[in-house]
């Protein structure tokens, strides 16, 4: 076995930490890394790779990574390439021939982004769901001039809706895409509206706040039918949106359980990047394919979460443990939750900086205890 320590002295680069070398070396097995900002998480999930595959644990094409950025992709993706092409340079030929030869390096591993998975996934099975696998993906200047002929041909009731048609149009696109990433629809939206009405007529000195929230949504309601014909005239054009691709996506992992089988079979590995900015759908997704023990490792850091107005939830990171269980619970038996690990060392900030940070992020950390309060790395005190 080759520790992480001497795999970073073949490849000449920096020693990992302790921390790091516990994931990099970490069973394969669920588990999710809390890694704070600048605490080397891109570099230690490429070292992690690199590992695997020096000491034969899955060949390079068997792994999958996934992040949001293409530029992320592209850069993990490139990061790792380095190192294998490196590692099989600096390999001992007896070594290198333990392994399998140089054909081990030649595959490459896949990189990609989420809303990239899903397409590949959507693409693969939409039979599976009598959809067309050539739905064309459509894009936000196309998709808005599609809505915006729906607003103005719209005739039905808008007398809650005090709004100019562009801020219609919006409103429309923003709620499709907010039911499309949370897997809702517009009738969840109408029992909602049932539900308060409910509850509203129940009380009998109602606050303003409570007033406030019954209008909100009865200004939702009344815009359901222009969501639900900004959906047909998508059916009509053959096209989808990205919040369509997901959760097309998502629904075919969920309803077909032999799509999983498939992923499992390809992918021996699977790295999840920022994954506190994952959605609803796309963790229906992930766990529809990949939970039940197999080796995927998520990586992320709740305070860090910026995509909540789009459907994005820092709770799916905390939530981890019990969503991917190293065993799940059968019967009678609770399931068993995956280890939870901590990068706390900064190699990005000194202390001073690292101090105003952690004043600032006080109230954060109070909700979630698991986020380690960040120290200066080696050179950075």
């Amino acid at each position: 076995m080759i520790t992480p320590g001497e795999l970073a002295r073949l490849l000449e680069i920096p020693e990992p930490t302790d921390e790091q070398a516990r994931v990099i070396e970490a069973p394969l097995a669920p588990m999710a890394v809390i890694a704070g900002a600048g605490s080397g998480k891109s570099e230690t999930m490429a070292a992690r790779v690199v590992w695997l595959v020096a000491n034969g644990f899955v060949r390079p094409e068997r792994v999958l990574g996934l992040t949001f950025t293409r530029k992320a992709a592209a850069e993990l993706g490139a990061r790792v390439r380095r190192r294998l092409d490196t590692l099989r340079e600096v390999l001992p030929g007896d070594e290198l021939e333990r392994l399998g030869g140089d054909a081990l390096f030649d595959g490459e591993p896949m990189v990609s982004t989420y809303h990239s998975y899903a397409a590949r996934l959507f693409g693969d099975h939409a039979l599976r769901e009598a959809l067309e696998p050539t739905m064309r993906l459509i894009s936000p200047a196309v998709a808005w001039q599609i809505c915006s002929r729906v607003v103005d041909a719209y005739n039905g009731p808008m007398d809650r809706v005090d709004w100019q048609p562009d801020t219609v149009t919006k409103a429309v696109m923003d709620l499709a895409g907010d039911l499309a990433e949370h897997l809702r629809t517009p009738e969840d939206v109408r029992r909602v509206g049932a539900w308060l009405d409910e509850r509203f007529a129940a009380v009998k000195k109602p606050l303003k706040a409570q007033r406030d929230i019954l209008a909100k949504h009865a200004v939702r309601e009344q815009m359901m039918p222009l969501v639900e014909a900004y959906g047909r005239a998508k059916a009509d054009r053959e096209v989808i949106d990205h919040g369509d691709q997901m959760a097309l996506a998502a629904r075919i992992a969920f309803k077909h359980p032999e799509v999983g089988m498939i992923e499992r079979s390809r992918f021996s590995v699977v790295l999840l990047d920022e994954y506190q900015d994952t959605s609803q759908a796309q963790l229906v997704l992930l766990k529809s394919l990949f939970a039940g023990g197999h080796p995927v490792t998520a990586v992320g850091d709740p305070c860090q979460s910026i995509y909540g107005w789009r459907g994005a939830s820092a709770g799916n990171l905390l939530r981890f443990a019990y969503d991917f269980p190293l065993r799940p619970g059968g019967s009678g038996g609770r399931p068993v939750p995956a280890p939870v690990v901590q990068l706390s060392r900064s190699f990005r900030n000194g202390e001073r900086i690292l101090e105003a940070a952690a004043t600032v992020q006080e109230e954060l950390r109070a909700e979630t205890k698991a986020v380690p309060r960040l120290v200066p790395g080696a050179g950075r005190e």
